[in-house]
């Protein structure tokens, strides 16, 4: 049988500079039944690792939010037997799996005069929706998704006090339509909700969350044919790819290395281009420079508004990073699947980040 490998993040406020990841090894994985059970396990066997002892509090396995209730069968099943354990905030850590939420318990003061100290209980079981936010990194000040579900609660029990409400979360600097959509359905539909309720109220200007005007030519749809007729083949090419898979029959026929960078799936800003346009190419820069970093040589986009984002924006994007990435292109998807069929497509001249790849 297959040993269980973990690497786990490791940081000790009191003693180390920098955090890091230990790697630990279970023949025996089998016999935890849920990431709490492995954790005091791995406590047992190392008794300066610490956690929260709460089996409904979240973590990251390999960058994806679990509780540890979670049973470890499924968690093997879902990612392997290579894992990579890390706190919802490795940033504020304090102790290894325990950091500080002063940041997210602040959150509550927003509405603290609304409700009462046993609502603030409910909040106080949020802290996964505060702090698995995209917006977060970029923009601390932002009130937290935390905080929009429970005024969603909040709203049932004192309807009376709706307007109240409504108007603090439709904060125009650091309110609900900052709000990045992901994957929980509960607090999308409860967010939605809100923010349906603000603009039916016209308690915010609607023209902030209409950045359309800025891209005038329509998404091209390239699901088929992607690997006929391949006449370029990208040997010695690193190739990062945005907002979509590559087909395996793709990857497979070309000579290039397609590579996997962390912020391939993050969010590109461009919602927020009217509300915020620093923090909408900060949020760009961070995607563009991740895979520039990673060893790209050239970047595929599958939407026209992430292509105006991370090209025709490319000078802005440079401004608010500090950082030249000049010698990088970008390319849509499109344009892609051409090049790979021996056909340059005119657009290629009016990219903002010049393309001289073949």
């Amino acid at each position: 049988m297959k040993s269980l490998q973990l690497r786990l993040f490791r940081f000790d406020q009191s003693k180390d500079y920098e955090s890091y990841y230990k790697p630990y090894v279970y023949d025996d994985y089998e016999k935890f039944n849920t990431l709490y059970d492995l954790f005091l396990g791995v406590q047992e066997d190392d008794i300066y690792f610490d956690f929260e002892k709460n089996q409904n509090a979240y973590i990251f396995v390999n960058k994806t939010p679990m509780q540890l209730c979670a049973s470890l069968k499924y968690i093997v099943q879902k990612f392997g037997l290579e894992l990579v354990l890390e706190p919802l905030s490795t940033k504020r850590a304090k102790k290894d799996f325990i950091f500080d939420k002063s940041d997210f318990l602040a959150k509550f003061d927003h509405v603290a005069s609304l409700v009462s100290s046993e609502d603030k209980r409910l909040y106080e079981n949020l802290e996964y929706f505060y702090y698995t936010s995209e917006i977060l990194a970029f923009h601390p000040e932002y009130m937290g998704d935390a905080l929009f579900y429970f005024v969603f609660e909040m709203i049932e029990k004192y309807p009376d006090k709706k307007m109240k409400f409504l108007k603090i979360i439709s904060d125009t600097e650091k309110g609900i339509f900052y709000h990045i959509k992901g994957d929980d359905i509960q607090l999308e539909s409860a967010i939605l909700s809100l923010q349906e309720e603000i603009l039916k109220l016209n308690m915010f200007d609607e023209k902030l969350l209409n950045p359309d005007k800025k891209i005038k030519h329509k998404e091209n749809n390239c699901q088929k044919k992607e690997f006929e007729n391949i006449k370029h083949y990208f040997e010695n090419f690193n190739i990062g790819c945005y907002g979509f898979k590559p087909c395996e029959g793709l990857k497979t026929q070309l000579l290039a290395k397609f590579i996997d960078f962390e912020n391939a799936d993050k969010n590109s800003g461009y919602e927020l281009l009217n509300l915020d346009s620093e923090l909408a190419y900060k949020m760009a820069a961070n995607i563009v420079l991740d895979a520039y970093d990673s060893g790209c040589d050239f970047l595929v986009v599958d939407k026209v508004k992430d292509f105006y984002m991370f090209d025709t924006c490319a000078k802005k994007l440079m401004q608010v990073s500090g950082r030249n990435f000049e010698d990088f292109y970008i390319l849509n998807r499109m344009e892609f699947l051409g090049l790979i069929q021996g056909i340059q497509n005119p657009s290629l001249k009016e990219h903002c980040l010049k393309v001289s790849l073949v």
